[in-house]
Formats: C-alpha cells, sequence, structure tokens
C-alpha cells in the first residue's frame, strides 16, 4: 500500500446525530487504525477531515489558520470534535513516528450518486422539489454554505495526496449562497411549485460557511471549475432518474446461495 485515503465516517446531520458513538468510534478508532497501518506499510494517509473543525464560526471566510468555534458537548460535537481528534492524530504521528499525512479540510459538496435520503440540504431540496413537497429551511435561511461538485473534489483530493503539502488545506468552493437563496434556485431548476417551509433553528448550526482557498490555489494549483447551475442540473437528472427507478421497479430481494466452506455445504 503507498497511498491510503481514510475517507470514513458519517457525514449527514441526521446521521451522525442517530449515532453519536460509533461516528466517535469511526473517527478515533478507525483513525488510529488507519494511521498504525500506514506506519506498518510505510504508505502516505490522507484524512478527509472537515470544515467543521472550524464549527460556528467567528472568522469569515474560514482560512486554514483559524482554530474554530466548536461546542464540546452540542449535538454536532461527535462529528466535529471526532474530526479535530483525527487531524490530532495525524499529526502525532507524523512527529513521533514520521507517518506522512495530508489533511483534507473538506467543505459542502454534491453530486450525482449522493443518497437520496441522506439529510443534507441538497439531497433534502432536490428531492422535496421533485415529489412536490416543501422545501423545508431550517430558522430563517439567512445561514450561508459554499457547494462544491464531486468531480472538484476529487481532483482536489488527488492533487492534496500527491502534493508536498502536510498542513491542512480547504477544498470547497468560495461561491457563498443563503440557504433561502439556494432552495430557490433548486425550485427553478426541477420547475416546481413546492412552497418553501420555514421550520425552527436546528442547534449549532453554523450561520456562515465560505472557505478560504488561496492555500489551495497557491500550493496544489487547484480551484473549482463546474458551476453550481450545471452541478446542480447533474445531480436533479440523476435524483429524478432514481426516483423514476423505484415507481416502475419495486425490489424483490433474492435468496443468498449457499456458500461453501472446506467441501461442505453450508446452509441457511
Amino acid at each position: 500500500v503507498d497511498q491510503i485515503y481514510h475517507l470514513a465516517s458519517p457525514a449527514s446531520p441526521p446521521n451522525y446525530m442517530y449515532n453519536p458513538i460509533k461516528t466517535l468510534k469511526t473517527n478515533t478508532i478507525g483513525t488510529l487504525n488507519m494511521l498504525g497501518l500506514a506506519k506498518r506499510v510505510g504508505a502516505r494517509l490522507l484524512l478527509a477531515s472537515t470544515s467543521e473543525v472550524y464549527g460556528d464560526p467567528e472568522v469569515h471566510p474560514q482560512n486554514e489558520d483559524y482554530w474554530g468555534h466548536v461546542n464540546p458537548i452540542g449535538p454536532r460535537a461527535c462529528y466535529d470534535e471526532g474530526k479535530r481528534v483525527a487531524e490530532t492524530m495525524c499529526y502525532a504521528y507524523m512527529k513521533q513516528e514520521g507517518v506522512e499525512v495530508r489533511v483534507a479540510r473538506i467543505f459542502n459538496t454534491f453530486g450525482p450518486r449522493m443518497h437520496m435520503n441522506d439529510g443534507r440540504v441538497v439531497s433534502n431540496f432536490i428531492l422535496q422539489a421533485l415529489q412536490g413537497e416543501a422545501l423545508t429551511v431550517y430558522g430563517p435561511g439567512t445561514q450561508t454554505r459554499a457547494f462544491q461538485y464531486v468531480s472538484d473534489l476529487v481532483n482536489g483530493l488527488v492533487a492534496l495526496m500527491n502534493s508536498n503539502v502536510s498542513s491542512p488545506v480547504n477544498l470547497g468552493n468560495p461561491e457563498e449562497h443563503t440557504i433561502l437563496e439556494f432552495a430557490q434556485l433548486i425550485k427553478k431548476l426541477v420547475g416546481s411549485e413546492s412552497e418553501i417551509q420555514f421550520l425552527s433553528e436546528a442547534q449549532d448550526d453554523p450561520q456562515k460557511r465560505k472557505p478560504d482557498i488561496r492555500k489551495a490555489k497557491l500550493l496544489l494549483g487547484w480551484e473549482p471549475v463546474v458551476p453550481l447551475e450545471e452541478g446542480l442540473n447533474k445531480a436533479i437528472h440523476y435524483f429524478r432518474k432514481e426516483l423514476e427507478y423505484q415507481a416502475n421497479n419495486q425490489y424483490i430481494p433474492k435468496p443468498k446461495p449457499a456458500r461453501m466452506k472446506k467441501g461442505r455445504t453450508r446452509h441457511n
């Protein structure tokens, strides 16, 4: 093994809040396992960290030198602090054991093949708009996010892995939109008549999120190239096809074949 991309972790708030212990274990024990493997085989490890290490930021836009503003006991802490300690582990292994590490702080990303019910804002809005349901906005919708298309992120991860940059690097799109603007844009692209419904604000929901990507531009020669609307149209096309497929094909589970072991058939 030459390179390890450590991407494991629930990433959508409903998923990681549903099982905070598993989220913490994945980001702590899982990261230790990967760092141990990297040490043993002499591999370089890339950690998929997150913009959530900045918490609800008091600095805008967020650059890699900002230490963050995180509630360590809030509902998002299992993910935020899990990723923060994963970064700490990477640099401890680099300092003490000489393991080569790369740390990508990933901002909101979307694209085809997202899980339809993962509870993140892009998939929520697209699904709701396609099904004629109300688009649910938490709080006033003035909180901002910056969305990058998946192919841009993949290019950034590969560039970072193959670079000589061992300190954390932001990977995201600096084009900032409010959640309300984003809901209206998806409504327009889908051609939906859905209403926008305002719900109570989520606890510890970051109010501003925008990456400073000067470091990635300077050291990796990387920046996002896919325009937001182009990426959204691809994601909407995928979701539309998935909904049609589900409507036309009811899933019928198939029996598992018997497994062979040591010359004997194992029956269920």
